[in-house]
């Protein structure tokens, strides 16, 4: 995913702001946190009315590369805005399923310890969360892959 960041990138910025659709949990996060999404898995009924063929067809980068992923199940552009804040918190998810995200615009704080273009690997099921105190939108793009194996619960550290 890494070698495509900045197609990522260049993707993502040039989406129509009316593709972004809120995030369910409302009562996780402050301020707006949104998504462009290209798979739902098995959360489809948390995203009504969202259109994955259209979005797909306005993502041609991110649908390529999810072709060549077929362990992946949930997908998309993650966007928090500035002054948004995504409380710490844990999701339930399958033992095998792991969380990559690809950094495509933090706040310069975030990407001094998250490089933009890198993408990390989290298990939603530890505390995680994100703020962006910046002026300008934070842009991650976000699949949960299927391992092949049990994760254990704190194999992969805390999300720093």
């Amino acid at each position: 995913m890494e070698e495509h960041a900045e197609a990522l990138r260049a993707e993502a910025l040039a989406l129509p702001e009316a593709l972004f659709v809120p995030m369910p949990s409302r009562e996780r996060y402050t301020g707006t946190w949104r998504a462009v999404l290209l798979d739902v898995g098995p959360w489809g009924a948390e995203f009504p009315g969202v259109d994955i063929p259209h979005n797909r067809r306005l993502c041609p980068v991110a649908t390529a590369l999810l072709s060549r992923l077929p362990v992946a199940s949930v997908a998309g552009y993650l966007r928090l805005d500035p002054g948004a804040t995504l409380a710490t918190h844990t999701d339930l998810r399958e033992d095998d399923v792991l969380r990559a995200h690809v950094a495509l615009v933090l706040p310069p704080e975030e990407a001094t310890r998250w490089p933009i273009g890198r993408a990390r690997l989290l298990d939603v099921r530890a505390p995680h969360g994100a703020k962006n105190p910046s002026e300008a939108p934070r842009l991650t793009f976000t699949v949960d892959l299927r391992v092949g194996r049990r994760v254990e619960v704190g194999e992969l550290g805390e999300w720093g």
